[in-house]
């Protein structure tokens, strides 16, 4: 079931020095800061733009990782030229229906990478596990919904986990988001063939 707030709060993401203290094993995709996207990038072409932040992270994570054949893909030349195309396409948001917007986006680069629904933690460590982020729709309120990116998951050896992020906010790769199952997120999307 999902649980929509209904007062606006905080979404609940913290950094790294915020975290719980104990052991934990951690598993992440190796994300190079400059190349990540944040809204602050593109705020003077756009707003509530966070889905399309999150696809352009997306696309630069799957092409350095080579889970997809992406080479028709070029995002190092003109990141301002990617933002505008993909923008075209998911517009300004709030984004509630993204799975057909990235299944356009991958589709005008000649990729038959398509997104399923990610049901849950078992899903999203297979993904982690193949270089592959997936997409989710976090709410903090009524009003207040954002796509962010996860790249990792960390789990406590006293049995909590944490799920490592990129909030589309800051250039950051240690903030995180404690996974309390499905009532974490609204939706979230996985990358397949």
């Amino acid at each position: 079931m999902i649980k929509i707030r209904l007062k606006n709060k905080s979404y609940g993401f913290i950094y790294s020095d915020a975290m719980p203290k104990g052991g934990y094993r951690e598993n992440s995709i190796d994300i190079e800061k400059d190349k990540i996207a944040i809204t602050m990038d593109y705020s003077e072409y756009a707003e509530n733009h966070c889905a399309c932040v999150c696809a352009m992270n997306i696309l630069t994570i799957l092409k350095k990782h080579k889970a997809f054949d992406l080479n028709k893909l070029t995002i190092e030349e003109d990141r301002l030229k990617l933002f505008k195309s993909l923008h075209g396409i998911v517009k300004n948001g709030p984004v509630v229906f993204f799975k057909p917007k990235l299944k356009k986006i991958f589709k005008s680069i000649g990729s038959n990478v398509r997104f399923k629904k990610a049901k849950g933690l078992e899903d999203f460590e297979k993904c982690i596990a193949k270089n592959k982020p997936v997409a989710m729709m976090v709410n903090a309120g009524i009003t207040k919904w954002h796509w962010i990116l996860v790249i990792g998951i960390r789990k406590y050896d006293d049995g909590k986990i944490y799920l490592n992020i990129l909030d589309g906010w800051n250039k950051r790769t240690d903030r995180y988001l404690k996974y309390e199952g499905r009532e974490t997120y609204i939706r979230a999307l996985k990358p397949v063939i």
